[in-house]
């Protein structure tokens, strides 16, 4: 069966293995997004969601598609301010504008119904509404843009910098060392400072601060470190460290009780998960091609993951699906079902419609001006 034409996508050159990691992640986050809609009751379902972070995931493959770029530039082009330069351009073109139109479309929807001052939305313009602090309760999906935004800000001089001082292999070995000892090191002191004692505390607190978070993505640049100086070791045991990545997600999982907000899930959780994904990318940066109808789904919302992740929580789910849920004439029962199904079958069109007629017109922009 073949979609309506305003909803055909052109792939183009993809790896699938890492197109269906991509598409995994953001089906877990709007998973995540849906249990305000599951009953308390299905128990399995609030167990199930507290594995699988897949903002974590998203960190490390960006991490490792960046750190591959990075490599590859400083390889051959050399470390100069030129190249640091195009190098932002590139980034800040693919991931700025779409940003910017959710940002744009999410303030009058919630200035309509919030207490909250217009001044709020300001930081967020230069990605400062979470950078050592408590996110808003504004566009809440935006922590994590903050968070790579400030990445790409923060660790391309470095490995530039260090890159011109030694090797590109040692310089960017040493960005990456320094990254993950410092944000380590500054969330065991914040844990110091400040223990959290509910799981939301911990989001806040922990889990979505611009500097707690910059070593998760610095893990998927150690992993293209890895795959371009060692590919025979980054490929030797790829099934194995797949498995063990594999298990060791499943193991993690978000704190909920006050028991489960230790030192582990407060400093050191973050890290055992990113290592977690890391083991999965050799046997998934090698998996080319697939067919059939799942691996064309997995491709297709891969392609549309961006503007899905923009637009499924704060546009859809809480300003269409919620809206239509309560105020429609309806039994008490069916409300949550109307809310889940409008969240799931409006995010995927409006996302692929997003991508189609802003994301890649943006991306040719891109092409014409690097």
């Amino acid at each position: 069966m073949k979609l309506p034409a305003i909803f055909r996508l052109a792939p183009g050159k993809r790896v699938f293995g890492l197109d269906a990691l991509r598409a995994f992640a953001i089906l877990m986050v709007i998973v995540q997004h849906s249990s305000m809609w599951v009953s308390p009751r299905f128990t399995f379902f609030h167990e199930f969601v507290r594995h699988y972070d897949g903002v974590g995931i998203f960190f490390v493959l960006s991490g490792f598609l960046i750190g591959t770029i990075l490599i590859r530039t400083l390889e051959t082009g050399g470390a100069t301010p030129n190249k640091l330069w195009d190098f932002w351009v590139r980034r800040w073109i693919r991931t700025g504008p779409p940003y910017f139109l959710a940002l744009l479309l999410v303030m009058p929807l919630e200035l309509r119904h919030s207490d909250f001052p217009g001044s709020t939305y300001a930081p967020y313009f230069v990605f400062l509404q979470n950078f050592n602090r408590t996110h808003p309760p504004a566009f809440l999906e935006a922590w994590s843009l903050a968070v790579e935004e400030w990445f790409y800000l923060l660790s391309a001089p470095a490995c530039f910098l260090l890159a011109s001082l030694l090797k590109p292999r040692y310089g960017v070995l040493l960005a990456a060392g320094l990254f993950l000892i410092g944000s380590t090191a500054y969330r065991y002191y914040h844990f110091q400072d400040y223990q959290p004692t509910t799981w939301q505390e911990w989001d806040v607190h922990f889990r979505k601060i611009v500097l707690l978070r910059l070593d998760s993505l610095m893990y998927g640049v150690l992993a293209a470190w890895v795959a371009y100086y060692h590919r025979a070791v980054w490929l030797q045991a790829k099934r194995p460290l797949f498995v063990a990545g594999f298990v060791g997600l499943s193991l993690i999982t978000n704190p909920i009780s006050p028991a489960d907000l230790t030192l582990f899930a407060c400093v050191f959780s973050f890290s055992c998960a990113s290592l977690a994904v890391v083991c999965l990318l050799p046997l998934l940066s090698e998996w080319r091609q697939a067919n059939g109808l799942l691996a064309a789904t997995l491709t297709h919302i891969s392609l549309v993951s961006y503007s899905l992740y923009l637009l499924h929580g704060t546009v859809v789910n809480l300003n269409i699906a919620l809206p239509l849920a309560t105020s429609l004439p309806l039994p008490q029962a069916l409300r949550p079902l109307l809310g889940l199904g409008m969240l799931w079958l409006a995010s995927l069109p409006l996302a692929t419609l997003m991508y189609k007629y802003f994301e890649v017109p943006v991306m040719a922009l891109r092409k014409r001006l690097t």
